[in-house]
Parts: structure tokens; sequence; C-alpha cells
């Protein structure tokens, strides 16, 4: 099973190290600002089942 996940929110608030946390365990205090659109991705298993998350990071928007 697949799910795809779309993280938004205004720049510099940490969607990134948001996604970078859950998918690869890690944190960074330097992190670079996001241009257009990247991704991650983590699969668990639950029971007898493996969910896949695709985790879509999205640049911040200016307002």
């Amino acid at each position: 099973m697949l799910f795809k996940v779309v993280v938004i929110g205004d720049s510099g608030v940490g969607k990134s190290n948001l996604i970078d946390r859950y998918t690869k365990d890690m944190f960074r205090d330097d992190m670079k600002t996001t241009i257009g659109v990247e991704f991650g991705h983590k699969s668990i298993k639950i029971e007898d089942k493996v969910i896949k998350a695709q985790i879509w990071d999205t640049a911040g928007q200016e307002r």
C-alpha cells in the first residue's frame, strides 16, 4: 500500500527537516532552502503489511 503525502507551509518553518527526521532519522541545523519539489520515502511494516509513504516537500511560498 502506498500513501503519497504533500507537506506545505511557509518558507523556513522546517518542512524539509521534518521529512528528513522521519525518513532518514537525521536533523541538520544548516538546511538549505528547498527549490522546487523534493521527496523522501519510508516503508514500515504493520502486522503482515508493508506500508510505503512517499512524502513530497514543497518550497515555501512567499506572500
